[in-house]
């Protein structure tokens, strides 16, 4: 971001020789390591990393972690745009040989830069602040690193002075611009990582990209957020479903599906006009579907199970956040079997096929029975799918059940198998259970069970749910087996499970983990628990010291836990 003038020489040496930016990529660290090690810091790297952890914690103590608009944020944020405000245009560029990402507020400094590093692209317009102060505003500090020509931002007035205190290469360069430190209208949130390797910044106001680079780069390391700047956030999930309270930017895939020109539209505008069958029907044909059941919520029972034909390959159920659908305690609601010969078989390879894609959004599951539908082991009381893929947004999961007893037997709400190249099936800002009286049971994994299949679950609320079974997996002499994984059950050899945001509270089971069982058989997996609260999953039969409520069989170093409360 701007220099000074009189170091503008020395960046341009540190650009072309690809260490500058606020962003990196892995096939880039070694060299990146190799130069800072040249440099020198004063102390060693795992001081420095310690350092920017307590750095880290600093600002997300200053700073409001969640994107929803608090009242002082709305008031203040309200008032500032009726206030004649300078904009500050920040602007970001690609170092192509270093993979960094290099910011300036300083539009001279970005037409020296175009001009004089070839290496260097130009992105655009990455963000605006303001460089008007007001009483809702706070300062943003700059510090220029120089050893490597790197700037460094924060809001945070302790974050600045433990920068000076402890990490003496950063010189404070004074107040760049102002921001805000917590949400509201015309104020968008500003995502901050931190790449410990390289040992620079990277941020972005896109919740998308900071959503991919969460999912798919593991050595850029979440911050949470560094600060709001100006603009219009991107749109917020529905209040009441999910869990809020430190939310995790999402992914692309794991985004909702535009259904704004649905193939079905189920209902005349009537409760009475949306049939259960009507909904057996329209998943039968595929596509996007959509209700018109009125203005108010309804639930509709189904008189059989909806099942997905595997020749359908998009199928959609949007629920527009005022349908639930009921099994009825009688019957699984959802059905997608790509292996299923009477959902005619497309593929010899169907185990590993792309298609279908299933996506459930803004919609509830009640009372889902799966209960003597033993297809493929069985279980899913509301939602069972093996091959093609999957993915739960914004809903409800509630009272749905499996059998109660099995080794194997497992997921009350939603059982997953064999999922299109080992993708993950996406979780995101939805409830399983709730609150007491509201849980999912099966014999394992109350919430959520899979065979070798990875979940990806963003900000979420699972509570409540429970694993009924007894006699763990294998069963032992003399039991039906199961008991395990009160939330979440996990098998197999390689998959992931990764929580990021979510609350997983209140869930029971009578073997290994009230909260989460997970066993990699040949210990490869790996799992991720970021920015989560894991509490009040009481101990159960056995389990894994120092993770209560959780029974863990993974690669070494696992599970790798970031911000995130474990205890009973």
């Amino acid at each position: 971001m701007a220099m000074r003038s009189g170091a503008w020489t020395a960046a341009v040496m540190l650009l072309i020789l690809g260490v500058t930016g606020c962003g990196g990529s892995r096939s880039d660290e070694q060299t990146g390591q190799q130069t800072l090690a040249a440099a020198g810091t004063g102390a060693d790297a795992a001081t420095e990393v310690d350092l920017w952890v307590k750095s880290a914690a600093l600002n997300a103590s200053d700073v409001q972690q969640s994107g929803a608009p608090s009242r002082l944020g709305e008031t203040s944020s309200t008032g500032l745009m009726t206030k004649a405000l300078t904009p500050v245009d920040v602007y970001r560029f690609y170092n192509r040989s270093s993979g960094a990402h290099f910011y300036t507020a300083s539009a001279s400094e970005r037409d020296r830069v175009i001009s004089s590093v070839p290496t260097m692209t130009y992105e655009g317009l990455a963000f605006q602040a303001s460089s008007t102060a007001d009483t809702s505003l706070s300062p943003v500090y700059r510090f220029f690193n120089a050893q490597t020509g790197v700037h460094f931002y924060t809001i945070s007035a302790s974050e600045r002075d433990h920068i000076v205190a402890n990490l003496r290469q950063f010189n404070y360069e004074g107040v760049a611009y102002q921001a805000s430190t917590v949400a509201g209208t015309g104020l968008r949130p500003l995502y901050r990582f931190y790449v410990a390797s390289l040992g620079f910044h990277f941020f972005t106001t896109s919740s998308t990209e900071a959503g991919r680079v969460i999912a798919t780069m593991p050595q850029y390391r979440y911050e949470g957020i560094a600060y709001y700047v100006l603009g219009q956030a991107d749109p917020q999930p529905p209040s009441g479903v999910g869990y809020q309270g430190n939310p995790v930017p999402v992914p692309q895939e794991g985004q909702l599906v535009d259904t704004s020109q649905p193939d079905h539209l189920i209902g005349t505008g009537t409760p009475a006009s949306c049939t259960g069958q009507a909904v057996v029907n329209a998943v039968a044909l595929g596509g996007k579907i959509r209700f018109n059941c009125g203005p108010n919520p309804v639930t509709i029972t189904l008189p059989s199970t909806a099942k997905v034909f595997n020749n359908r390959p998009d199928v959609t159920l949007d629920g527009g956040g005022l349908v639930t659908l009921s099994g009825g305690d009688s019957v699984r609601i959802l059905y997608q079997n790509t292996c299923d010969p009477a959902q005619v078989w497309t593929s010899a390879q169907c185990q590993n096929q792309e298609t279908p894609r299933l996506t459930v959004q803004n919609i509830g599951f009640t009372q889902g029975n799966s209960t003597g539908q033993l297809t493929d082991g069985g279980g899913g009381g509301a939602i069972f799918v093996r091959g093609g893929q999957f993915k739960i947004v914004n809903s409800v999961f509630t009272r749905n059940r499996c059998e109660t007893t099995g080794p194997d037997m497992g997921g009350g709400a939603v059982r997953v198998l064999s999922i299109y190249q080992n993708r993950p099936v996406y979780v995101v800002n939805s409830t399983f259970g709730g609150a007491l009286g509201l849980g999912n049971s099966c014999s394992n994994g109350g919430a959520l069970s899979s065979i070798g299949v990875s979940y990806s679950v963003y900000n979420s609320l699972i509570t409540h749910n429970s694993a009924v079974g007894y006699g763990a997996n294998p069963a032992r002499a003399g039991t039906p087996g199961g008991g395990s994984g009160g939330a979440i059950y996990n098998d197999g050899n390689f998959f992931t499970l990764s929580v990021y945001g979510s609350m997983v509270s209140d869930n029971v089971g009578v073997e290994g983990g009230s909260a989460v069982f997970y066993v990699s058989n040949d210990l490869s997996g790996h799992m991720t628990l970021s920015d989560s609260v894991f509490v009040r999953n009481p101990a159960t039969r056995f389990g894994t010291a120092g993770l209560p409520g959780f029974f863990v069989l993974a690669a070494p170093g696992q599970p790798v836990v970031t911000r995130t409360t474990i205890s009973y």
